[in-house]
């Protein structure tokens, strides 16, 4: 989802200007500065074995209510929802890395193929390297591959080894389909919304009255943060919250930094961490 709203949001920038979605998300990494910080905390977390704050009181709360919860119920079995495994079902790692690992693999390896070939279209001559394939490599077409390849492979190990029958396999694939639904909306929305900003000149309009008002372009990281963590509370999504911004933020940083790809890429790691 973060590759397509990146997709989305640079559709106006001319061609050649940045790297593919899928590089300039990768770039975004060190700029989410709110998940890495609770990477940072979480480390702490394992390291001492301690708890902080309302988080050590919802641990002890939940404790306390599970010990409550499983005195009342005695031996009773868990309510397992349409997603969980019997508690019958093997627990094998290979269920887990095979389909990951494919997932994985064919995007990267059809990065990788379609970006050599768009190199090579474009009339380069010699050695393609990976870096240069990855930024040509239409990202998304190798995401929708990999995550088909990647389910085709959870498939047919679950089949192999009759842990799932064929009915009971394809109710649990619709039923993972139904946990997508709100990001493809989400996305789609973004994309007709990032359609009509830039049909309108949303972005150009809000750049010429952020500079004529003194806002410097330095300054645009720091409000995409703010903004995000305004809007990612009120609302409650994730997904939510950068549909409505990547589509404004994209074009605004474009703009306002005179095409500057270090700013876009700072702007953007700001919506993705604040959300």
């Amino acid at each position: 989802q973060q590759v397509g709203m990146v997709s989305t949001a640079t559709a106006g920038v001319p061609a050649g200007k940045l790297p593919s979605p899928f590089v300039l998300t990768l770039g975004t990494l060190p700029y989410r500065f709110f998940p890495l910080c609770l990477l940072a905390f979480v480390a702490a977390t394992v390291t001492t074995g301690r708890d902080f704050g309302p988080m050590r009181d919802a641990v002890v709360k939940s404790e306390r209510e599970t010990t409550t919860t499983t005195e009342d119920d005695g031996d009773a079995a868990p309510d397992m929802g349409a997603m969980e495994p019997s508690p019958s079902t093997p627990l094998r790692a290979v269920n887990a890395l095979v389909p990951f690992g494919t997932i994985i693999g064919a995007t990267l390896g059809g990065m990788i193929l379609d970006g050599r070939k768009a190199v090579k279209a474009s009339g380069h001559v010699g050695r393609v390297t990976v870096m240069q394939a990855l930024a040509k490599g239409d990202s998304v077409l190798a995401l929708l591959w990999g995550s088909t390849l990647g389910c085709a492979a959870a498939l047919t190990l679950l089949l192999s080894q009759k842990i799932l029958d064929l009915d009971t396999a394809m109710g649990t694939v619709v039923e993972g389909m139904k946990e997508v639904i709100e990001p493809i909306i989400v996305l789609a929305l973004a994309w007709a919304l990032g359609g009509i900003i830039q049909s309108t000149g949303t972005a150009s309009f809000i750049a010429a009255a952020l500079t004529s008002g003194g806002l410097p372009a330095w300054a645009l990281p720091a409000s995409t943060s703010i903004l995000s963590y305004v809007i990612s509370f009120a609302t409650g999504s994730s997904f939510g919250t950068m549909g409505i911004l990547f589509p404004l933020i994209g074009p605004l940083a474009w703009e306002l930094g005179g095409g500057d790809q270090r700013l876009l890429t700072h702007c953007f790691g700001c919506v993705l961490g604040g959300s």
